[in-house]
């Protein structure tokens, strides 16, 4: 990709995530949905009251829309817009109430208004770009043909859609799809040496290093390693694989590739900022709660790497993640310098006087 314009997406504030979810919600969102917004709501109250704000709004905006003046002044703003504008113009009046900002110029919709004067300005075409969260960060972003993705936190994704394809490449962190499906014109992700191939879906796919795992939600889709010759293309020397929903694919550095049934719900938990674990090897979990923080928890003692814990954590918050750990395990929690320390009790033995 010669050009591209770079995006950066912020983290999204409640007012935006509940303008996601209001929208989401409107086209009758699916059981999965339906729980990711029940976990989002309960996650904090701010969330509640951010969404019940949205939903006034929304009232408030529809029992305005009929009133006459007001119908006047947009059929006079419409008239005044460019045809391509005009286009957008319900979405822009419904959403916009709710703090959705759409970039006309790039054909982007994004979630947070702080990116307008990065994406509007003149320059590349909105058809290749990168989008980048920070550490700690999530946002969403939907592409020109209406597909969603959502970054997790600290990940970058490239963009680069021609007439036959539309390329997109996941170049660090976790992504998850919602993909608008087109035969003639296939939605490819790479992700290290696998390729995703979208048969009209929703799945998720995180890069690890050299490790690549895909996780679909619904519909199918084919996941092939990446071809780097032609040779490759005429005849992979790996199988391809064809996901269905419930199943998760983890490819390793060496070319091994695993397929198994998969807990998604927990796997896209992120996406309420709920971090679940189920049987989890500490190490395992301290690993996940490290990429949402700047400030990392850190095992102490290798043995505690192999306690096993479950349960649900906001995304975040390492401190009351690893004091629930020190209380549930009777270890210790502490601050030292830059980082969070998980270590054992100290055991002090009196020695009873005669």
């Amino acid at each position: 990709m010669s050009e591209s314009a770079v995006v950066q997406l912020p983290p999204e504030s409640p007012a935006e995530t509940a303008a996601r979810w209001f929208a989401l919600r409107r086209r009758k969102p699916d059981s999965l949905e339906e729980q990711q917004f029940a976990d989002w709501l309960e996650c904090d109250p701010a969330n509640r009251r951010a969404y019940e704000e949205v939903t006034r709004s929304w009232e408030i905006s529809a029992l305005a829309s009929a009133d006459p003046t007001v119908v006047a002044m947009r059929s006079d703003a419409l008239m005044l817009r460019p045809q391509k504008q005009r286009e957008y113009a319900p979405l822009w009046g419904t959403l916009a109430t709710a703090a959705t900002v759409l970039l006309g110029l790039t054909g982007i919709y994004v979630t947070n208004p702080g990116l307008v004067h990065q994406a509007m300005r003149p320059g590349p075409s909105p058809d290749h770009m990168l989008l980048h969260t920070g550490v700690g960060q999530q946002a969403t972003a939907t592409l020109q043909d209406g597909t969603s993705v959502t970054l997790n936190t600290d990940s970058t994704l490239e963009v680069d859609y021609s007439a036959l394809r539309r390329d997109v490449r996941l170049i660090s962190g976790q992504a998850l799809f919602k993909v608008v499906h087109n035969a003639s014109r296939p939605f490819v992700v790479t992700a290290g040496n696998r390729q995703v191939i979208d048969v009209g879906t929703e799945f998720e796919v995180q890069l690890q290093g050299q490790k690549v795992s895909v996780a679909l939600l619904e519909g199918r889709v084919q996941v092939q390693p990446l071809a780097t010759s032609a040779r490759d293309r005429e005849a992979p020397t790996q199988p391809v694989a064809i996901l269905a929903p419930g199943e998760q694919l983890i490819a390793g550095a060496e070319g091994d590739v695993t397929v198994k049934p998969a807990d998604v719900e927990q796997l896209v938990s992120w996406k309420s900022g709920r971090i679940r674990f189920n049987d989890t090897p500490l190490s395992d979990a301290v690993a996940e709660m490290n990429r949402y923080n700047h400030t990392p928890i850190v095992l102490a003692d290798p043995s505690l790497s192999d306690i096993r814990i479950t349960g649900s954590f906001r995304a975040g918050q390492s401190w009351p993640f690893a004091e629930a750990v020190g209380e549930a395990f009777s270890l210790k929690a502490e601050v030292t310098g830059d980082s969070i320390r998980i270590r054992r009790q100290l055991k002090i033995n009196i020695a009873e006087k005669n």
